[in-house]
Order: C-alpha cells, then structure tokens, then sequence
C-alpha cells in the first residue's frame, strides 16, 4: 500500500490529531517532537505528522518524516502534498524553506538557509552575524542521501540532486546535479 492510500484510509484520525495538537503552546508542542523519534512504525509517522502540521508554517497532506529529523525554524517551513523526509535529515529554515508537491529527500540530508559572515575582525567568525536566504525546491525533485542543500538555493521542477552533492545557487527544472560544488550533468 502507498503512502498516500494509507494516508487517505487515516485522514479523519490525523485531522483529530492535528486539533489536539493546535491547542498545545507552541514551546510544548516543539519540546515533543524529539519524543515522538522513537514511536514506532505507522504511529510514529503519524504523530510526527501531526505535531508537524502543528509547528510549520505549511505542510501539505501525505507528508513522510521519518525518525530523528531535526527541525529549525519551524514557522518559516512550507511543504507541499506527497513529500517524503527520511530518517537522519537536518533542516533549518531559519531563512526559510519551501519545498514543494512530490518532493523526496533521502536519509542524512540537510537543507540550511544561513550562511555565516566573517565580516568583524573583532569577533570570532562563529560570533558574527548570519546571513539569511531562502532554500526553494519545486515539484517532483528527488534528493539523494547525504545531500547538503545550501542557503540561496533554488532547484526546479523535476530534477534530481545526486547522492553526496553540495548544492548551492540556482538549478533550472529537468536537470540532473551532482558533485562538491554541485554542478547540472546532465537534462533529464
């Protein structure tokens, strides 16, 4: 049975859930998200999604996270419908992120949207400023695993990011990307 199907035999249960959750405070609902890492199987899922509907800016239906995700910057986070997030996934929104319908990110990947600055000589580089950008995937995108997804960053429609690549600036849709630095291989 696919995701989807599955979510759709669910739905009136997880909508129940998602109101439950809408009455916590903001901080309790973010303080259980790390608890619900070791509920198991289709419970596991389904409370993660729930409290994710509950923290992020957007998140669309038939949404995956997987086990021991980290979140940032929950309510600058917009999801589309029929994403899948993998197990291991690191993910600052800080800068926002918006990741659109059908996208899959494999397990161990990261999306960060800050950059650090080394601008003052005065501080040390890990004490000056941030500097914020936006992350954009659009739709049917397919992240490998361990991919690293730098702030700025835009990947169009129906591309793929290769497994280990660091990606950085913008990628126009039916592309294919890989490497350190990423660079287009290859349309698909």
């Amino acid at each position: 049975m696919r995701g989807r199907d599955l979510y759709n035999l669910t739905k009136t249960p997880l909508f129940l859930l998602t109101l439950m959750f809408r009455v916590l405070p903001r901080r309790l609902a973010a303080g259980l998200w790390p608890l619900f890492h070791i509920a198991p199987g289709i419970l596991g899922v389904g409370l993660r999604y729930a409290l994710a509907k509950r923290l992020a800016a957007n998140v669309g239906t038939s949404v995956y996270f997987g086990p021991n995700i980290t979140i940032i910057g929950w309510d600058r986070l917009h999801i589309g419908n029929n994403v899948s997030i993998h197990r291991n996934c690191y993910i600052d929104a800080s800068g926002g992120i918006w990741i659109g319908a059908d996208v899959s990110i494999a397990h161990a990947s990261s999306l960060v949207s800050f950059n650090h600055t080394w601008n003052d000589e005065t501080l040390p580089i890990r004490s000056n400023p941030l500097l914020h950008e936006p992350i954009r995937i659009l739709d049917d995108v397919w992240i490998g695993c361990g991919v690293r997804i730098l702030a700025g960053t835009t990947i169009g429609s129906r591309s793929v990011a290769a497994a280990g690549c660091v990606v950085s600036g913008n990628f126009e849709g039916n592309s294919i990307i890989a490497g350190v630095p990423a660079r287009k291989i290859k349309d698909i």
